[in-house]
């Protein structure tokens, strides 16, 4: 679906999953169905953080676009999580889970460990 001709709009019941990136250490959401997989996903850090890589919601998103000061498009339109409910059945046995870096200044580099507590 091309998000460009979506601002907006707001779609209930996507599913979404927590996803590593090439080259961003943070982890990030994707959605599974219903946008392109491409698509990034702005999500609760905690929910992020709390489980491992692989576990997918079920959320309602909105179509966002960011804007600069002259009202000019600022980068690509992305998508915004809300009302959002865990879909206990898909978090992994085991797997990476992501944990901020000791010393991160912004708290936003992650490194990932292997755990098997779930």
């Amino acid at each position: 679906m091309n998000l460009d001709n979506q601002i907006g709009k707001s779609f209930k019941g996507i599913k979404l999953e927590t996803c590593r990136d090439e080259k961003v250490t943070r982890p990030r959401v994707r959605p599974v169905e219903g946008f392109d997989a491409c698509a990034r996903v702005e999500f609760p850090r905690k929910l992020r953080e709390l489980f491992p890589i692989g576990t997918q919601y079920i959320a309602t998103v909105k179509v966002c676009q960011k804007h600069n000061k002259d009202g000019s498009k600022k980068g690509e339109p992305y998508l915004r999580a809300s009302e959002i409910a865990l879909i206990s059945d898909s978090v992994p046995d085991e797997g990476l889970i992501a944990q901020v870096r000791e010393g991160s200044i912004s708290g936003l580099a992650y490194k990932y460990v292997w755990d098997e507590t779930f």
